[in-house]
């Protein structure tokens, strides 16, 4: 018989372990009816013992701690109040404008200490209790002087702080109808004190109607304030009431004296009765309003009552019913619902299984708006999309092997050669153009190191990346080869750095052609300043010595030539500097100490006259004091004046040119003003290239080789300084060079030093 139990025994543990494990119909429909059971007796008993019995309890716990809670913040409220009240005791001048009766000036410290302190009322008061100075906040949120006297007196604290006559004395507190807005506030006095004297009072006050509706939110309950043997002052519930029931709503909620001396004498807050107010119940928790020993009047709490009493009418039995019923109709709810997951869901998992076999034609066919339904159309979308994404792929790797040869025929058609740096600095050349160029660098390199070559016209940037092959343009020269190369970034489209495309290209004809037109330059200006001087010599003869010999027209056309014979020469001497500065790579300087305003004032009165020729005002700002640099006279002369005459060839007339000095970060500052044309920012980023003109409105009137900005760049350039210019057009332009300022060193003790001269470049 043993064996026999024993043997069904397991059978049923084995049948119960297969109804678990065999799917997930039996794994949700057996644990969702034991939990379902669990929680509706566990709510039942809940509900019926528990919550019903405890509701009380709850309400009178919750209507306690508003109590304490509404107590604590009128403390926190009075520090601020005692705060307040010493920042206006203690303002400096305050005692003794008390002492000596000076209204003035109370006026003068408190108002402005009120309004700074956001008091709603502030009343100051001499040693005597009259009121000196009465500061009220109105209810738009203004401020002003209550004018006439207050009876102080009337405010008991005060009248006590005066009597006791301690400077050192503790606050005093009270709450008191204020005669002017007809409004109870909660008021504080302090004592005014100087060389250990009373002299004067300090009154702060805040308003009940400010109070109670932040007791209300700190408490979460309805407060009401009572006064004078049990009489309603204030109250949350008048906050939903028209002004003209509230007095009236007051007397419904005032006590009887015994009452107000019941609780005002307590020792805690006590719950006190059941009211109806406004058709709704209300419970009550009373106890005295009081800060530190003082009590000032008593308070109440009140929470709505209706739900107690409407479960205190609720039958028992009604929730056992309702209980009993929800889980009968939770458990056959359970039951579909679980048919309605389970059938879908085996479909689902047989659809994924051909899938994930290969087969992406196959589809659960399932429809519907719950989250199976919208699972089982997902999974038909996404599969659909695989198909399509894999379709896609094999169309995008066949195009992509296309372009990989496109790419790959351009690359060997290009005579320049490109390669690529990878992350790593490795150099992969891209084309066999590429190759060839290395190889004949490589070559070249035993006929002359490999050297960096200026890019020319001043191009190069001043941030220079430590690779020096990562510039978007440089140029080097290996033996006698030049080769310009080109950099760029190569970067994804979301900005990931995949390595440098770098471009090699040989310019070894351009260099050359460029070196043989400077030459020719150079040789061409040197041939023609010799006939041209022997011109403007005779002309000036003519000049001179022909006197009445020669006619007014005849002196005119001297005249013309000796000018354009000027102008040529001019133009010569730009050319041969440009040239000796492009053959030297840079520009013999003989530099010394140099006050550079008496610089500008000699170019000033050169250049005055032909300034009011063309009817251009010109002048200089020059300070006082202004520091020495180092500088080579002549040729900062040569580079003021081209800026000079671009100001005055692009200014019409009736427009001015300033010079003005300044000083700056340890650099003087000259700046070139004027009120021309202006210059477009197109051209204003080509400025300071050489044989670069700018169009000008002004026509033919501008003449000029396209040097002088150029020259003047790198005359600044070679002092050590920099130009920059801002314009717009029509409106003019600002040239401005910056040098920098002289400073003496320790080591210069030479002779040569001392006697300012310094000789570069030579």
């Amino acid at each position: 018989m043993q064996d026999q139990r024993s043997g069904q025994y397991s059978e049923w543990r084995q049948r119960l372990r297969q109804f678990f494990s065999l799917n997930i119909r039996s794994k949700i429909i057996l644990p969702y009816l034991i939990l379902t059971l669990v929680v509706a007796i566990i709510g039942t008993y809940v509900v019926i013992t528990l919550v019903t019995s405890s509701l009380d309890e709850r309400l009178t716990n919750h209507l306690l701690e508003a109590g304490r809670v509404l107590s604590d913040t009128l403390a926190r409220h009075e520090l601020k109040h005692v705060e307040s009240a010493r920042i206006v005791a203690f303002t400096q001048g305050m005692g003794k404008a008390l002492r000596d009766r000076d209204q003035e000036s109370v006026a003068t410290l408190g108002q402005p200490t009120a309004v700074g302190l956001g008091l709603e009322c502030l009343i100051i008061t001499d040693a005597e209790g009259q009121e000196v100075l009465h500061v009220l906040r109105r209810e738009d949120g203004s401020y002003g002087v209550v004018s006439g006297q207050f009876d102080t007196l009337g405010l008991w604290m005060v009248q006590a702080l005066l009597e006791m006559g301690d400077p050192n004395g503790l606050p005093r507190r009270g709450i008191g109808l204020h005669p002017v807005d007809q409004r109870y506030y909660y008021f504080t006095a302090l004592p005014v004190a100087l060389e250990s004297q009373v002299v004067g009072v300090v009154v702060v006050g805040t308003s009940l109607d400010t109070l109670v509706p932040h007791f209300k939110t700190t408490s979460l309950a309805d407060v009401i304030i009572y006064l004078d043997g049990g009489r309603a002052v204030a109250t949350s519930f008048a906050l939903a009431e028209e002004p003209g029931s509230v007095a009236d709503l007051l007397d419904e909620l005032s006590i009887t004296p015994e009452w107000y001396e019941r609780a005002l004498n307590s020792t805690h807050s006590t719950t006190g009765e059941n009211l109806t107010i406004r058709g709704r119940w209300y419970r009550l928790a009373r106890g005295p309003l009081r800060v530190g020993d003082e009590r000032l009047g008593v308070f109440a709490v009140a929470l709505p009552a209706h739900f107690i009493v409407r479960a205190g009418t609720t039958s028992r039995n009604t929730y056992a019913l309702l209980f009993a019923t929800a889980m009968a109709c939770v458990i056959l709810v359970g039951y579909v619902i679980s048919q309605r997951i389970t059938r879908p869901l085996g479909r689902l998992v047989r659809t994924s299984r051909a899938v994930a076999e290969g087969h992406l034609e196959q589809r659960t066919g399932i429809r519907g708006a719950d989250e199976i339904g919208l699972l089982a159309t997902t999974f038909d979308e996404m599969t659909e999309r695989l198909a399509e994404r894999t379709r896609e792929l094999e169309n995008l790797i066949h195009i992509h092997k296309e372009a990989a040869g496109r790419i790959r025929a351009i690359l060997s058609s290009i005579g320049d050669g490109v390669l690529l740096e990878d992350l790593e600095g490795n150099f992969i050349p891209l084309n066999a153009a590429a190759e060839a160029m290395l190889e004949e660098m490589a070559a070249n390199f035993l006929l002359g190191p490999l050297r960096e070559l200026p890019i020319g016209e001043f191009e190069q940037g001043l941030d220079t990346p430590s690779n020096p092959w990562l510039l978007e343009h440089r140029r080097f020269q290996v033996g006698r080869k030049t080769i310009s190369v080109h950099s760029a970034a190569v970067q994804t489209d979301d900005g990931e750095r995949l390595g440098t495309v770098v471009v090699l290209r040989d310019v070894t004809a351009e260099v050359e052609a460029d070196q043989l037109k400077d030459a020719f330059i150079a040789h061409v200006s040197h041939e023609l300043r010799t006939p041209l001087t022997a011109i403007k010599g005779y002309s000036d003869l003519l000049l001179n010595t022909a006197g009445p010999a020669l006619d007014e027209t005849q002196r005119g056309f001297l005249e013309t030539i000796d000018r354009h014979t000027e102008n040529l020469m001019s133009m010569i001497e730009t050319l041969l500097d440009f040239s000796e500065m492009e053959a030297r790579g840079r520009l013999g300087l003989q530099r010394r100490p140099l006050r550079l305003s008496d610089l500008v004032e000699e170019i000033v009165a050169e250049w005055q006259a032909p300034m009011e020729e063309k009817g251009v005002a010109f002048e200089a700002e020059i300070p006082a004091d202004l520091p020495l640099v180092r500088a080579d006279p002549r040729r900062l002369r040569w580079a003021i004046i081209n800026l000079v005459r671009n100001g005055l060839q692009h200014t019409p007339a009736g427009g001015s040119v300033t010079l003005r000095l300044s000083t700056r970060e340890n650099r003087v500052i000259l700046d070139v003003v004027d009120t021309g044309v202006g210059i477009s920012p197109q051209d204003q980023q080509q400025l300071f290239r050489r044989f670069y003109r700018v169009g000008s409105e002004l026509g033919n009137e501008v003449r000029g080789l396209g040097l002088g900005l150029y020259v003047t760049k790198a005359i600044v350039e070679a002092h050590g300084g920099e130009i920059y210019v801002v314009s717009e057009e029509g409106k003019g332009s600002t040239f401005t060079i910056a040098l920098p300022i002289l400073r003496p060193r320790g080591d210069e003790g030479t002779a040569a030093q001392r006697a300012g001269v310094e000789s570069e470049g030579q």
